[in-house]
């Protein structure tokens, strides 16, 4: 591990399933458990930064396990203009918002050098019908990321470009720290600033002043590619930010 950093580090990349990493980063998950989310990992591809992995319109039939790297989802409306509506991260699904549809409005473009996994949709189900307790936690994934979703509305409603790079900041650090406990203070941010404005409904310009800001603030600072949080409780003060992986109760659970 000599001269790696940690927020360079992909914990699982070469693990049997990313997937189970992340859902025992919750609540424990058994053998069982972890090999019938490994046996949706079977299939590995690899893509580059700017590879487009799904377009837009595309049948939704096939699911993705990022198992390392950066994607995006996209949305483009009538008038060319882009909104990214999502920023994958390792252990996430990539498409699993829209499983209940028969086609993809966004397209899945990578934003740095990435692994992932195609399942089919299909083979969700031999995992909800052999354990509840895998169904359980999918569903627990889902409901913080949807908490999540509704404190950037929150906060996007304010109209503040303070608030919402500080919470863009502090949401993207917790959710890869939940799968890389090493990491102290800062991330790797692949995403352009053209990316984070659309994003958080802001022009690239407007970032830059916005992180030159929370800079001289003292709040955080940027080491391009790096973010690195200096203040928590600053940013807080902008992002009221709530951490939704801590003070979770999975009581309700089945057992494993």
């Amino acid at each position: 591990m000599s001269g790696i950093r940690p927020e360079n580090i992909e914990p699982c990349e070469t693990s049997d399933s990313c997937l189970a990493e992340k859902l025992s980063a919750l609540a424990p998950v058994d053998s069982r458990q972890a090999g019938l989310l490994a046996a949706l990992e079977e299939e590995r591809c690899e893509i580059g930064p700017g590879e487009v992995l799904y377009p837009a319109g595309e049948p939704t039939e096939k699911l993705y396990v990022l198992k390392k790297g950066w994607l995006v989802s996209e949305l483009h409306d009538g008038s060319g203009n882009r909104s990214i509506v999502r920023v994958h991260h390792p252990g996430d699904i990539v498409g699993d918002s829209q499983i209940p549809y028969t086609v993809t409005p966004y397209r899945a473009v990578a934003r740095s050098e990435a692994i992932v996994c195609p399942f089919p949709r299909e083979n969700l189900v031999e995992v909800f019908k052999r354990s509840p307790r895998l169904s359980a936690l999918l569903l627990t994934v889902a409901m913080i990321e949807s908490a999540e979703q509704e404190d950037r509305a929150r906060v996007f409603r304010r109209n503040s470009a303070m608030a919402k790079l500080a919470l863009f900041a502090q949401q993207t650090f917790g959710r890869l720290k939940l799968m890389n406990n090493l990491l102290h203070d800062r991330f790797h941010c692949p995403l352009t600033q053209t990316d984070i404005g659309d994003v958080v409904g802001m022009t690239s310009v407007h970032v830059s002043r916005t992180f030159t800001k929370l800079e001289k603030e003292g709040a955080l600072k940027r080491h391009s590619p790096f973010i690195q949080i200096v203040d928590e409780e600053k940013l807080s003060v902008h992002s009221s930010y709530l951490n939704r992986y801590n003070e979770l109760d999975l009581s309700w659970l089945p057992e494993a």
